[in-house]
């Protein structure tokens, strides 16, 4: 199972970083602001310029900050200190586990745990929720799927700290913000390019981190093996991290 998991992980990985490699913030801007599309607005009632002259003076005001093509250069890079990251992400799994179990044991709900999201919001941080028994999928790509909801055995326990390897994105994210076009940058293939390494690179690391700390650390937790462990933005797509068999 965690063959063909970690084959899905590095194959979403790659594939994404073939766009950013191959591209520039620079392009990117040009495109925004040389296409423009055309968009129907409900309020006027007809066709117009998907993007008004203010956010095309922005754009290009954008695709000369140096601040941000620096950051969107070293972001690109996906260069990464990934044994110390290993390193935290089981520190920070080990610490968690225990809050798990005291959130079982405080309720005895009397369900085993066979699923587990970690799920991460507005910050670089995923938070630990743990269901009941299914048929849990193996994904190719991020997707919705049913699973036992109502076995709910924890939720938004425990922490696991991403904010190393998001890094880059999140100041690309704050110069984007200080632009006032992140909303339009964040549909753009790059953008989203961008952010699928980073999520995809996130969670290879998490597999290898829960493949070093084996089923072992969950003693004392009531588990049925399968035990899937899945990584999700709150309410998105899910795609698997690891398995335990």
């Amino acid at each position: 199972m965690n063959a063909e998991i970690t084959s899905n992980l590095t194959n979403l990985f790659n594939i994404n970083l073939e766009v950013i490699k191959n591209t520039s913030i620079e392009k990117m801007f040009n495109e925004l602001i040389n296409e423009n599309p055309k968009s129907f607005n409900v309020n006027l009632g007809f066709l117009t310029n998907l993007f008004d002259n203010e956010e095309i003076k922005s754009f290009k005001k954008a695709k000369k900050n140096t601040e941000l093509i620096s950051a969107f250069e070293n972001a690109k890079k996906m260069e990464f200190d990934e044994k110390e990251i290993i390193v935290e992400f089981k520190t920070d799994i080990l610490n968690s586990i225990p809050k798990l179990k005291n959130k079982i044991d405080s309720e005895n709900k009397g369900y085993k745990n066979q699923i587990i999201f970690l799920e991460y919001d507005y910050e670089p941080c995923a938070y630990f929720c743990g269901f009941g028994k299914g048929d849990y999928p193996i994904l190719k790509k991020p997707e919705y799927f049913e699973f036992n909801f109502q076995e709910e055995l924890y939720a938004g326990i425990g922490k696991v700290d991403y904010s190393k390897i998001w890094r880059e994105l999140s100041l690309i994210n704050e110069i984007l913000e200080d632009l006032d076009i992140y909303d339009q940058v964040c549909e753009t293939e790059l953008y989203q390019s961008l952010l699928n390494c980073v999520k995809f690179k996130t969670y290879l690391l998490l597999n290898k981190a829960f493949d070093e700390i084996g089923i072992k650390a969950f003693d004392g937790i009531e588990i049925e093996k399968p035990l899937m462990i899945y990584g999700n933005e709150h309410d998105c797509k899910s795609i698997n991290i690891y398995a335990y068999e």
